[in-house]
């Protein structure tokens, strides 16, 4: 395969294949709930996402599991160091306060588009659990099974294969337009490609899936789950806020620290992105 080819397939079809696919489990999901409940079946969206995680993590791992037998690369999955750890959850509540300083600007665009973006989003992010258990349903897909089910996809898959041709910045930078555009509602899209730049700083600088799980999970449970089974008040939501706004400065800390550190941590891995550059044909057509 040529250099242009690969860059082709690496940018552009494997990431379209990978939301196809992860769009196809979402319909099938949607399609199975709505056999069993009925036209009623957008009131359990606790079933319909907890199916779309389980049924999303058995393609996953099973294409995890035919790349092995191939010989093909997957996703890096370690225990981790504990700088590896305290980032992850650093870069979670960074991502929150990000979010947060988004919504800030957002909500104060006098624009039309935008407002009715706005009130389009809140009326997606209302809940339709029709029953106590189809909640817990919700927060367990949406806290966990779809946290790690999108980072495999989108990290593990989408941007790992991105960044064998060597231009971390841009991996993590197209890698995140495909996280976001996938969410597909403008004001969704915003602040989830702006999650996606730092879940893909995550998982270059620490080489392991586990970190951007970590972070998505923390970041899913504490901007959604926790006001799903809690009623949180103003002082408490200011009080997060802060934190996580604050948290921005120690996260671009440890960015530097961990970027100025990584070839230190991963010597090989630079050899071996050369080695695969010398093996592709044409590269310099």
């Amino acid at each position: 395969m040529s250099y242009r080819s690969r860059i082709a397939f690496r940018y552009l079809v494997a990431p379209v294949l990978c939301i196809i696919v992860y769009f196809t489990v979402i319909f099938l999901a949607a399609v199975t709930i709505a056999s069993v409940e009925g036209k009623d079946y957008l009131d359990y969206e606790g079933k319909i996402f907890l199916l779309e995680g389980i049924l999303g993590l058995c393609v996953v791992f099973g294409w995890i599991l035919i790349k092995k037998r191939l010989v093909l690369k997957n996703p890096s999955c370690a225990i981790g160091k504990p700088i590896d750890w305290s980032f992850g959850v650093i870069s979670a509540l960074a991502m929150l306060g990000v979010a947060a300083i988004y919504f800030m600007v957002v909500t104060r665009v006098s624009v039309p588009i935008v407002e009715d973006s706005l009130k389009d989003y809140d009326e997606l992010m209302e809940v339709h659990s029709a029953s106590k258990a189809d909640l817990y349903m919700n927060v367990i897909a949406t806290c966990f099974l779809i946290p790690i089910l999108e980072e495999i996809i989108f990290r593990g898959f989408v941007m790992e294969g991105m960044l064998e041709l060597d231009h971390p910045i841009l991996a993590i930078l197209i890698s995140s337009v495909y996280f976001g555009g996938m969410h597909g509602q403008p004001i969704q899209i915003g602040y989830a490609f702006l999650a996606g730049l730092i879940l893909g700083a995550v998982y270059y600088l620490t080489r392991n899936i586990v970190m951007p799980i970590l972070a998505h999970i923390i970041f899913n449970s504490l901007g959604s789950g926790l006001y799903m089974l809690f009623s949180v008040s103003k002082t408490t939501d200011d009080v997060l806020t802060v934190i996580e706004m604050v948290s921005i400065l120690p996260f671009a800390g440890l960015c530097v620290y961990m970027a100025l550190k990584r070839k230190q941590r991963f010597p090989g891995q630079e050899a071996e992105t050369g080695d695969i550059n010398k093996m592709l044909p044409g590269r310099h057509t």
